[in-house]
């Protein structure tokens, strides 16, 4: 086993027992878990299998289990993190393995979570290229990982104003009387991605089909265990007024086939391409109909959502 590996798996054995404590239970943690379950929600197959690479002590499949979603399946490096997965959910399917060696059969699995994983890894590439082995055509991966970039860390943001964010962080931490708790050393390859290396990262396994990017928290992110509801709900409220900033996290989704959610944009780009290019000879009523016709279609996904939530089989 390479070295970075033995590091990893001796990190999460001495923060599993404290882990969902650490990064689950304060007010603002719980809020961006949340926010990127809606994203989760909004692309997961229902009935078929959803599978959560690296998905640790099990935060996301506990909420999809609790959502209804009957097939969820875990998969970690960390046996000691997956044990208490199991405390929480014993009926979840959990195996150990690492994210370059998944054992499902290739286009086999119609969505897969990626929670701030790859950025443990010294080639995520390789994680994401299994991951879109195991994908079905048309099957999508959804995605979370750290910014290095994010507003308040930027050399471009005024120094006064970070140092006052900074300023306030410390100050509610100690009405808190909060007591940082030493995490165990981990290895070299653990950091956070630059927009540029992760949107890199991404299309060299998904060229085509980045189906949604954002990076989110931009204010928020300095404030993960705070622990007044009231408070927190004002600190979370910031990010808004930070929306067009870099936040602290990127959230992705990318399907293994063609975007379909940029069919209104590629629709309006072939329309300038045919203007600069008369002599194509296309009929302008089928290139007119297509419009109508991609319409229908978010129409008859949007159809299909609601029977899902209403607990019928769309698939």
């Amino acid at each position: 086993m390479e070295p970075w590996k033995e590091a990893e798996i001796a990190y999460e054995q001495n923060m599993a027992a404290s882990y969902d404590f650490h990064y689950y239970t304060s007010p603002v943690s719980r809020a961006h878990l949340k926010q990127f379950l809606q994203l989760v929600y909004r692309y997961a197959v229902k009935g078929q299998i959803v599978l959560d690479v690296g998905g640790g002590t099990g935060p996301v499949a506990q909420r999809l289990i609790e959502q209804g979603y009957p097939r969820v399946v875990t998969v970690d490096i960390s046996l000691a993190m997956l044990r208490e997965a199991k405390k929480k959910l014993p009926a979840l399917t959990a195996i150990v393995c690492d994210g370059e060696h998944i054992p499902f059969k290739a286009d086999s699995v119609w969505t897969v979570i990626c929670s701030s994983v790859l950025h443990h890894m010294p080639t995520p590439d390789g994680v994401l290229k299994d991951i879109k082995r195991v994908l079905a055509p048309y099957g999508m991966l959804i995605a979370q990982e750290p910014s290095k970039d994010h507003v308040m860390s930027l050399p471009t943001t005024s120094g006064e104003v970070s140092g006052l964010a900074m300023g306030l962080m410390h100050y509610l931490y100690r009405l808190e009387q909060f007591k940082p708790v030493s995490e165990p050393p981990i290895h070299e390859y653990h950091r956070a991605f630059t927009r540029d290396e992760i949107v890199s990262l991404f299309r060299n396994q998904f060229p085509t089909s980045i189906l949604y990017f954002r990076s989110r928290f931009a204010f928020s992110c300095l404030f993960t265990k705070l622990r007044s509801p009231m408070v927190s709900q004002a600190v979370l409220s910031m990010d808004r007024l930070l929306s067009r900033n870099e936040g602290a996290v990127f959230h992705f989704v990318c399907g293994k086939e063609g975007g379909h959610r940029n069919l209104l944009k590629t629709y309006f780009r072939v329309l300038e391409q045919l203007k600069a290019s008369p002599d194509q000879h296309l009929s302008p009523l089928f290139i007119l109909a297509l419009l109508p016709l991609i319409a229908l279609g978010r129409g008859y996904e949007l159809y299909q959502r609601i029977r899902s939530r209403l607990g019928r089989v769309v698939y």
